[in-house]
C-alpha cells in the first residue's frame, strides 16, 4: 500500500517530466548567423520618428531575446534593414458629442524587411512585409494620435521580424 501511495504521489513529479522530454536549450538559429547588423529604416512615412522607433524597437526584441548580438556592418554576419511605409488609418469610434468626428481608429503600420547573409551577400528576407496595428485614440489631434501609437505598431513588427530571423534556423 505505500508502494502505491509513493507511485501516486510521484505522478505529477513524472508527468512534468515527460512534458519537457521534447525540449532543447537554444536557438535553432546557425551561430553563425547571430552577429546582426541593423541598420536604420527607412522612413517612407510623413511622421519624422516612424523609421527610427520601428529600428529601436526591433533593436529592443533582438537583444532582449538574447538569441542575437548587435554589432558593426563589418562584423556582422546578419545584416538586416527596412523601410517603413505610411501608416493606413481607419475611423472606429466617433466623438459622442459630434457623430461626424472620429476619436478612434485602428491604425495599421507597415515595414518592408530585407536581411542579408553578410559573408555570402544571399537575401534570406527578401523585401517581405510586416505589420503591427494598434487602436489609436487621438483625442481631436490625429498627428498626435498617430505618434503616440506608432511604438506600440512597430513593437508588434519587431515581434513578427524577431519570429522569421528565428526561422531562418530551419531553413
Amino acid at each position: 500500500m505505500k508502494r502505491f501511495l509513493a507511485l501516486f504521489a510521484l505522478l505529477p513529479l513524472m508527468a512534468l517530466l515527460a512534458g519537457c522530454a521534447g525540449y532543447t536549450r537554444g536557438s535553432s538559429v546557425p551561430k553563425d548567423l547571430r552577429a546582426v547588423h541593423l541598420a536604420a529604416f527607412e522612413n517612407g512615412t510623413l511622421y519624422p520618428m516612424a523609421g527610427a522607433t520601428v529600428t529601436e524597437q526591433i533593436a529592443r526584441a533582438l537583444i532582449d531575446d538574447g538569441t542575437f548580438s548587435l554589432t558593426d556592418y563589418d562584423s556582422a554576419t546578419l545584416r538586416v534593414q527596412g523601410v517603413v511605409s505610411d501608416p493606413v488609418t481607419r475611423a472606429v469610434a466617433f466623438d459622442q458629442s459630434n457623430r461626424l468626428v472620429p476619436d478612434e481608429f485602428r491604425m495599421v503600420l507597415s515595414a518592408k524587411i530585407y536581411a542579408f547573409d553578410a559573408r555570402t551577400g544571399e537575401a534570406l528576407i527578401n523585401g517581405k512585409t510586416f505589420t503591427g496595428e494598434t487602436l489609436m485614440l487621438t483625442m481631436n489631434d490625429y498627428q498626435t494620435g498617430v505618434m503616440n501609437y506608432l511604438p506600440r505598431a512597430a513593437k508588434q513588427i519587431a515581434d513578427r521580424v524577431l519570429e522569421e530571423l528565428h526561422s531562418l534556423g530551419t531553413r
